[in-house]
């Protein structure tokens, strides 16, 4: 058996598959930003990808990426969910500005939330 193949099969094989087409196509504006964004939550979770993820704001998201990635900075204006709605667009994660479902630790300010596509 061939244990190349089996990376395809799991979720995350699957998600960096989608990912690796929607970077291809011409029709899609995926540009390196959404490319570091989706590699990021694609190795976020041990065994597998997180189902959901919420973050406070995109500044925070940002800075993760960009500690990532090995960038400096990542712009946070209109660039992080411009590349955030192309994400949704290819299949991989649901980008939605939603309240946290654990108040206690991010408080009742709106924050964004990240829902694998399955």
């Amino acid at each position: 058996m061939k244990k190349g193949r089996l990376y395809e099969t799991s979720v995350r094989g699957q998600l960096i598959r989608k990912m690796l087409l929607a970077s291809n196509e011409t029709s899609m504006k995926f540009s390196k930003l959404s490319i570091d964004i989706a590699l990021y939550l694609i190795s976020r979770g041990r065994t597998k990808p997180f189902d959901s993820m919420f973050y406070p704001d995109l500044q925070s998201l940002a800075q993760k990426v960009a500690d990532y990635s090995g960038r400096d900075s990542v712009p946070t204006k209109g660039a992080m969910s411009t590349a955030l709605k192309n994400i949704t667009n290819a299949g991989l994660y649901e980008y939605s500005i939603d309240l946290p479902t654990k108040r206690e630790k991010h408080g009742d300010k709106k924050g964004i939330r990240l829902t694998l596509i399955r």
